[in-house]
């Protein structure tokens, strides 16, 4: 087995609420609002749902045989041809989603917070702590997760609770005034993004501990990062309406510059900054560790470890080619992506079940 280390069930729980949260904090509000305008919230509520049959979806498939991950299930059930092939599908989803959530916190960093710093600067920085994390372990990034857990959480309510006086109710009616097919719209796009991208998860549910409870903890930490995602768009549309909330991509990051009581708290966005880089570097570092892990199945190496250097400086220069600018990023790249995260998120595992089933019946006869 190339990964000999071992989660607890709390440490998986950690990263799937951090891995939920991801970079998502920053731009969910913006990207559901933008399908359901004013009625978003309801689009992300019933997203939550929906989400939970992805995860028994994810979770179905590591029943299947608990000792295998994703790449070796595909091997498997698909045969060696044509499941090198989805092999290879899956391995390059990984990477060009690593590169990706490298970009869009080089973009956030470079227009928010250090404007002055070349976007490939901030992407080695972070790519180097990717790194330094995979190099540590997959044990030591889940301990840390689950120590950082708890301030994440904390932050979110923060941010929640110092607005909510400046929150107003008309910013979120009419309810429906468009019928059911906008909120329908943006219920697909919260399926996506962040349930069908958790497929990372059948790369790590074998090297877990097995408890009673891990199911359990496992759906209900996917359901508690769903409604904090649903939360911080609810608050976004109370107090900044949905024109504002569709039109600033980090709107969260704006919504906590409006934060001032009594003159003394305010100014806290940089805090709330350092809170949505640690959810986006768990949800980088378990994509890039599924990237080099499934990569190690592929060529059959005794490890991943070997791995790193290279794909650091393959990641780093994708996260530059992957956009030419944060517009091509919102009009060209994000339609498709949908398409692409439903894929590996809900088809194949189901088609993975399907043949799984099919080939039993067949030996049964």
């Amino acid at each position: 087995m190339i990964e000999k280390g071992r989660l607890t069930v709390r440490q998986l729980a950690s990263l799937m609420f951090l891995c939920t949260i991801g970079e998502q904090i920053l731009v969910f509000p913006s990207m559901i609002t933008s399908y359901a305008q004013q009625d978003a919230w309801i689009s992300s509520l019933l997203g939550v749902g929906g989400g939970l049959g992805v995860l028994l979806i994810m979770f179905a498939v590591y029943n299947m045989n608990p000792r295998l991950n994703l790449i070796e299930h595909v091997a498997r059930i698909l045969g060696p041809w044509i499941g090198a092939f989805v092999s290879v599908f899956y391995v390059f989803y990984f990477l060009i989603s690593t590169s990706t959530f490298i970009r869009e916190i080089g973009d956030f960093m470079a227009t928010e917070i250090l404007t002055q710093s070349p976007l490939w600067v901030l992407h080695l920085a972070f790519i180097c702590a990717l790194a330094w994390g995979l190099k540590s372990g997959l044990p030591n990034i889940g301990r840390t997760a689950e120590a950082f857990f708890p301030l994440v959480v904390l932050f979110l309510i923060i941010l929640t609770l110092c607005l909510l006086p400046k929150a107003e109710l008309n910013n979120v009616k009419p309810v429906l005034s468009q019928g059911f097919l906008i909120p329908f719209k943006g219920f697909i796009a919260v399926l996506t993004y962040p349930y069908c991208e958790l497929c990372i998860f059948m790369m790590l549910l074998p090297y877990t501990e097995p408890g009673p409870h891990l199911k359990r903890d496992f759906l209900l930490m996917g359901m508690i990062g769903g409604l904090l995602l649903t939360l911080t768009l609810g608050i976004c549309l109370l107090v900044m309406g949905p024109f504002m909330t569709q039109h600033h991509w980090f709107a969260s990051f704006h919504l906590s510059r409006m934060i001032n009581i009594g003159n003394f708290l305010q100014r806290i966005e940089a805090f709330m900054a350092s809170v949505w880089v640690i959810a986006v570097f768990f949800k980088s570092v378990l994509f890039f560790y599924s990237f080099l892990l499934g990569m190690a199945h592929l060529f059959r190496l005794s490890g991943y470890r070997i791995l790193i250097l290279p794909g650091s400086l393959l990641i780093l220069a994708l996260s530059i080619l992957v956009a030419p600018n944060e517009t091509f990023y919102l009009k060209v790249i994000i339609p498709y992506w949908i398409d692409w995260d439903l894929t590996c998120g809900i088809f194949l595992p189901l088609l993975l079940i399907l043949i799984y089933h099919l080939k039993h019946r067949l030996q049964k006869h």
